[in-house]
């Protein structure tokens, strides 16, 4: 049987890494590759900006349609940094490989925009880290511009 694998977000050896997401933010989104089941994302970083960040996150999550027929996905749930010291962002949709890249390339950074209006980084960088029987693997993908289906930015900035 195999044993289950906890997920340690950014010290994590398999990873899929979102950074800078935020214009004038530290902040790390990261999401596991190869485990668990269930989609999530990891927001790691500065407390005060975690702070900033939570109702923003709380209010996606409210706003963004349900996926019934989940071919786009669903944000399901928002848990708080102060008992983790990271924020922990839900979505329902598929867990392949693929599909935990396009969430963190499209769908959060789009609509962090559209239903937050939160300005994004620019250029981001998609960083991938994998580890199996016989293989490591590390890729650095840029992301400038936003995501398809946005004319512009958001305005709110992170205080300093």
């Amino acid at each position: 049987m195999k044993e289950k694998r906890v997920f340690l977000g950014i010290n994590d050896p398999q990873k899929i890494v979102l950074q800078p997401v935020f214009y004038g933010s530290p902040l790390v989104i990261i999401s596991p590759v190869g485990v668990p089941s269930e989609t999530y994302l990891y927001i790691e970083g500065r407390e005060d900006h975690l702070q900033f960040l939570f109702p923003y996150l709380v209010k996606l999550v409210k706003q963004a349609p349900a996926d019934p027929e989940n071919k786009w996905g669903t944000w399901t749930g928002v848990e708080g940094y102060k008992e983790t010291g990271k924020i922990t962002l839900f979505y329902h949709h598929g867990t392949s490989f693929a599909d935990r890249a396009f969430l963190l390339e499209h769908h959060f950074r789009r609509d962090v925009v559209f239903y937050c209006n939160l300005r994004l980084a620019d250029p981001s960088f998609l960083e991938v880290f994998c580890r199996g029987v016989g293989l490591r693997w590390h890729d650095t993908f840029i992301l400038t511009g936003l995501p398809d289906e946005l004319e512009q930015n958001g305005s709110i900035v992170f205080p300093h």
